[in-house]
């Protein structure tokens, strides 16, 4: 069954579309930049580290090639990170942009290294209320790897870091039918790559559409969506299994009756199809899901959901509940995916360095910082790989909030199982290929924050995370802790002091490590 049929047009039109819609609305966000509200920021954040083990290699050294890279021992290591941060408000759009050069300087080995950092996005709104445009684009890097060192950033050489560039651009129109019904109709293009040997840089085209019933409907609601992506695979691997191209399809109805005001049963039922090599039998057929939606309060909401899909059972659930000194959140999903499309969407996870990469130096990031955060936080790694993959995510946390301390715990687990052959990351990663066919994350961490003074605090955070490669039986323990006091010394300078210990314990040879790293930081915005 071919569901592609029934949607008019093809991933080809649909790029004709979006660079006439580009045009249109190129024209318009200049108009509209030239009389917006431009906010303009340079900063510099100056910082000296040092650590005892620079390659993180340890009992053992590194590991085939993907450890530390023969490096090992103590390290001085300066970074002098200049950046710009720059925010625009118009009538109708909005753009921030935040960059940093990130550049090391390492005494004792005599490297110099310099990295981009990016994270920008803008949203147009071309034809009021009707037609708009969203765009993003990000430079980060990450570890690459589980098997190898794993690095809280750039400053260890470990040999795991890797840049991973995405850009996506996504127009889109919206209509209310008055109270009958509301729709959207979006198209998405968006390519990731990335300079590590023998992934597969891919190209993302999609297109949704959803329908969805309106406020004459009371009891009974309804819904009609389709998404169709096709991703293109391109790199200098030898292995493509026989398609280059994989393509995602799916269309979902969806009916809900509203027992009461707070409590609704929601059900949906449809297929899907994809085509792509599988070492798990059939990739295509129907799906159905049966389950509930409650908001007892405007704090607190509760849903959950179970049923089927081509690949057996699968099930959803998200609570969310708020008080004013507490945040209670839980989250479970699955999906079929890869890693293109994580990076593209911002996917369920987003790994440590990611995530200091695109807050830190911002002001969203100094914020942060002033609260005596640590920007280091224990999360699951989101390796690269070139499979498809089925991901299970199960995230909760709770945020405690006081006058002078606030407590965040946090548990997940997070599990990939591969869809793809073991070939299609042979060239990736070679022989380790198969540690990385079914893997599972599973661990947490504590954050405590303690405001000494309006502009002194301290943390302290420690995480756990225990890596299962399930298919050989075997497992690494990682442990994190940190400890710092950060200060705001003036209006615009902020410093900070930090403590970071790194420990693994594995069942594999020549995987063990340890480090020890203490950092001074400067940050000036201007």
């Amino acid at each position: 069954m071919r569901l592609s049929r029934y949607v008019a047009g093809s991933p080809l039109y649909w790029g004709v579309y979006l660079k006439v819609s580009c045009i249109l609305g190129l024209s318009s966000w200049i108009s509209q930049a030239v009389s917006a509200e431009w906010d303009i920021r340079p900063r510099v954040v100056v910082s000296e580290s040092y650590t005892d083990n620079i390659g993180m290699g340890g009992f053992g050294g590194g590991l085939g090639g993907f450890g530390g890279g023969g490096l090992s021992g103590s390290e001085f290591i300066t970074q002098i990170n200049p950046g710009i941060d720059i925010t625009g408000h118009g009538r109708r759009f909005t753009s921030n942009l935040n960059y940093t050069l990130n550049n090391l300087i390492y005494a004792r080995n005599g490297r110099f290294q310099a990295r981009n950092q990016l994270a920008a996005n803008g949203t147009a709104e071309i034809i009021k209320h009707y037609f708009f445009i969203d765009g993003t684009a990000t430079v980060t890097q990450q570890n690459a790897f589980l098997f190898a060192p794993l690095a809280a950033d750039n400053t260890n050489l470990t040999g795991n870091r890797r840049d991973i560039r995405a850009w996506n651009i996504s127009p889109y129109i919206q209509h209310r039918f008055k109270n009958f019904a509301s729709g959207q109709l979006r198209y998405a293009h968006g390519e990731v790559g990335s300079n590590a040997r023998n992934f597969l840089n891919n190209t993302v085209d999609t297109v949704i559409f959803s329908l969805n019933s309106g406020s004459a409907f009371k009891t009974v609601g309804w819904g009609l969506n389709y998404d169709r992506s096709e991703i293109s695979r391109k790199g200098s691997g030898t292995y493509l299994g026989n398609l280059g191209t994989i393509e995602m399809e799916k269309a979902i109805g969806s009916l809900k009756y509203m027992v009461t005001s707070q409590f609704s049963l929601i059900g949906t039922a449809g297929y899907e199809r994809n085509s792509f090599i599988s070492i798990r039998g059939r990739t295509s057929g129907p799906s159905w899901t049966v389950g509930f939606s409650w908001i007892p309060t405007k704090r607190t909401s509760i849903s959950a959901s179970g049923g089927k899909r081509f690949f057996g059972n699968t099930y959803a659930a998200a609570i969310d509940h708020r008080t004013r000194a507490t945040v209670w959140s839980l989250s479970y999903n699955e999906d079929l995916t890869t890693f293109g499309q994580q990076s593209l969407s911002g996917g369920p996870i987003m790994n440590a360095s990611m995530l200091s990469q695109l807050f830190s130096g911002t002001q969203g990031g100094q914020t942060l910082l002033n609260q005596g955060l640590p920007l280091s936080f224990s999360d699951p790694n989101n390796f690269l790989t070139n499979r498809v993959f089925l991901l299970k995510n199960l995230n909760a946390s709770l945020t405690l909030n006081g006058k002078k301390n606030s407590l965040v715990f946090r548990a997940f687990n997070y599990s990939r199982k591969s869809f793809s052959p073991d070939a299609e990351d042979a060239g990736l990663m070679g022989t380790n290929a198969i540690l990385t066919q079914n893997t599972t994350q599973t661990g947490g961490n504590m954050l405590w924050n303690h405001r000494l003074s309006p502009r002194t605090n301290a943390n302290i955070n420690f995480g756990y995370i225990r890596t299962s490669y399930d298919v050989t039986n075997q497992t690494d323990d990682n442990i994190i802790a940190s400890t710092g006091l950060n200060k705001q010394l003036g209006a615009n300078v902020n410093g900070s002091i930090m403590y970071f210990h790194q420990r693994r314990l594995s069942s594999r040879s020549n995987a063990e490590y340890s480090s020890n790293t203490i950092t001074a930081t400067l940050s000036m915005n201007f």
